[in-house]
């Protein structure tokens, strides 16, 4: 591992944890990393290279890892209560059970991820890769699967987060409102169009009692 030019060992890093209240770990290069259980609440990780680490149950408040590259990564049960993931690479990341309260996961790239029982109340997914993530039991987010939704069978995704239900189906990402528009302008009353009009009934219905 290694920050900049410095390698870095496990022993090193550990020390930079304890020693750094928030500490500075930009750009480091801590592939396959260590750190279970680490405090890096308020760290800033942004475009830190943490492929293949271990970051589970790890305390990341409101840590700054914007950029981040954490394909692979194990962050199962790790708080991330307010953190900045925008623009983050977490393709085939563990996130089950993970606390995404708040969150920034802006243009986040999250293909394969695992976010089964994480919590994602106000998180911001706006403009998020979320194809073939795993989503099963995932608290504030819903993937509602309805066969034959669209010509591709795509899975639509409804997001709360920001005060507003956000959309997100194929290449469409906005509010409910708004893709209630997309849908009478593009499908009209066809196959199509009664599926996604039974799907924005029942999300309407969802949102008013959650």
């Amino acid at each position: 591992m290694h920050i900049g030019d410095n390698l870095i060992t496990q022993v090193q890093l550990e020390e930079i944890i304890a020693m750094a209240k928030p500490c500075n770990l930009a750009g480091a290069y801590l592939k396959d990393a260590y750190l279970y259980g680490a405090n890096l609440a308020d760290a800033n990780l942004e475009v830190a290279y943490l492929k293949g680490a271990n970051l589970e149950v790890a305390y990341l408040k409101a840590a700054n890892l914007a950029g981040a590259n954490l394909k692979a990564a194990n962050l199962a049960g790790a708080n991330l209560k307010a953190a900045n993931l925008a623009g983050a690479n977490l393709k085939d990341a563990n996130l089950e059970g993970a606390n995404l309260k708040g969150v920034n996961l802006k243009d986040a790239y999250l293909y394969g991820a695992n976010l089964a029982g994480a919590y994602l109340h106000d998180a911001n997914l706006a403009g998020a890769y979320l194809d073939g993530a795993n989503l099963k039991g995932a608290k504030g987010i819903m993937s509602l699967s309805i066969p034959g939704m669209s010509s591709r069978g795509d899975t639509l995704y409804a997001v709360r987060h920001a005060g507003c239900l956000m959309i997100k189906v194929g290449f469409f990402y906005d509010k409910l409102e708004v893709f209630e528009q997309h849908v009478q302008e593009n499908y009209g009353t066809g196959k199509e169009g009664t599926l996604y009009a039974g799907a924005i009934q029942f999300l309407h219905i969802w949102y008013q009692n959650t």
